[in-house]
């Protein structure tokens, strides 16, 4: 079980790099319906984000209540980079799924995508 701000380190095995992020339009990111990618949540709850206080936990939480900016990390790939960011922007704005679920998804992405 997650202890503190630490991250398990075991994962279901899903390289985020090479997940396949829906194509979304702008309507897709002004109103957003996205809905829960099983896949996704199995990975957020193996690496320990779900129901949990790590630092990545606590950004989405500043993000999501009052805004912010993200410190990108600079060697992502491009391809991962455009797909993760405007999913992460989507999802986190979405009506559809559990605020839980919607937190350990965008917190896993937030550990790929910024620096702490």
């Amino acid at each position: 079980m997650e202890q503190g701000n630490a991250v398990k380190k075991e994962s279901a095995g899903l390289d985020l790099r090479s997940f396949k992020f829906p194509k979304l339009t702008g309507l897709d990111m002004a109103f957003s319906t996205l809905r829960t990618d099983p896949e996704l949540l199995a990975e957020a709850k193996a690496r320990g984000f779900y129901n949990s206080n790590t630092p990545h936990n606590k950004l989405f939480a500043e993000l999501f209540f009052s805004g912010g900016k993200l410190n990108i990390k600079k060697d992502l790939p491009e391809d991962f980079r455009a797909a993760a960011l405007p999913y992460l922007k989507s999802f986190m704005g979405s009506f559809e799924p559990q605020h839980e679920e919607k937190e350990a998804i965008c917190a896993m992405l937030l550990s790929e995508l910024v620096d702490a």
